[in-house]
């Protein structure tokens, strides 16, 4: 069996953020927001202008509920399962600024899985970074990260989840839909077997 580099995603792959932020979003702003939107900046779904939206978003950032997000247990042992034998790597379109909470989480729930922590932002290429890493695998709930990784030669593209807001098209990409770990586990296996 090969030793893979592994990208792992965090937001909705490592950990579920997306219903947090949807269910906090609603209460505290009385809007009705779906996860099927979740990810559209259009002001009719969340009830303001763009920018106020991001600013509400960003705060929500800032809570305590969002910070105690963690991992689940099954994920857990799939992760430190597949440390054991493959190099992983946090790689998170999180901003630096929440780089603290998010070591302590993983410091907390999987000290010693991760080889390193990657911020890229909201707007940066999880392709540069992976290509940077020497990356076998990108495993992420969201195709534009897979397209960007796919343009920067990672041949491994796991599109984790089976979420609302992932509507797009593969067409003929590369991509292997994972919805749980245990499918992820099975086909990292598949990858190194090759």
């Amino acid at each position: 069996m090969k030793r893979l580099v592994i990208a792992v995603d965090c937001d909705d792959v490592l950990v579920s953020t997306t219903p947090y932020f949807v269910d906090t979003y609603n209460n505290t702003y009385g809007t009705s927001g779906t996860l099927e939107y979740a990810h559209s900046p259009d002001p009719s779904v969340w009830g303001a202008s763009e920018e106020v939206i991001l600013e509400r978003w960003s705060g929500i950032k800032r809570t305590d509920g969002y910070k105690g997000l963690s991992p689940d247990p099954d994920e857990v042992k799939v992760l430190r399962n597949l440390a054991k034998i493959h190099e992983l790597h946090l790689v998170t379109a999180r901003k630096e600024e929440e780089r603290d909470f998010t070591q302590a989480m993983l410091d907390k729930h999987l000290d010693g899985v991760f080889t390193s922590m990657e911020f890229v932002g909201w707007e940066g290429s999880k392709g540069d970074v992976c290509q940077a890493l020497r990356a076998d695998v990108l495993i992420d709930d969201s195709f534009r990260h897979l397209v960007s990784a796919r343009d920067c030669g990672v041949g491994g593209l796991l599109w984790f989840g089976d979420y609302p807001w992932q509507t797009e098209d593969i067409g003929d990409m590369p991509i292997v839909r994972c919805r749980n770990w245990r499918e992820v586990e099975a086909e990292i296996e598949r990858i190194a077997s090759n």
